[in-house]
């Protein structure tokens, strides 16, 4: 199936508060793309990593915090380990979430075509 084809995945509300900061900037290609380091404990990375694996090659729907109206859909990358959390008392590490070719979203899933 076409990616066109393929159902959005919607970033998890247990996720947002990972997001919150997220840093989209364009390139000089003019596609968008998104990141952002935060600390995860355990449950969290194993959730993230789960999560990565079943949107692979899919686009996620991201909900902005600040507006329950304005989406943005993306691509989600492989999520990268960046070394030791700023409390390992609290966290396992450090990781990088990032999205390429982000497009603005209607929060609405279109009708499939036929």
């Amino acid at each position: 199936m076409p990616q066109s084809q393929n159902p959005i995945v919607e970033w998890p509300a247990d996720f947002y508060r990972l997001l919150a900061g997220i840093q989209i900037v364009t390139g000089a290609d003019g596609h968008r793309y998104g990141r952002i380091d935060v600390d995860v404990d355990p449950e969290t990375l194993f959730l993230l990593n789960d999560f990565e694996a079943r949107v692979r090659h899919r686009q996620v729907r991201l909900r902005l915090a600040d507006s329950a109206e304005e989406c943005l859909v993306g691509e989600m990358n492989p999520v990268v380990g960046l070394g030791a959390a700023a409390d390992p008392a609290q966290h396992i590490g450090k990781v990088r979430i990032s999205f390429h070719d982000i497009q603005d979203d209607s929060c609405i899933n279109p009708a499939p075509q036929m």
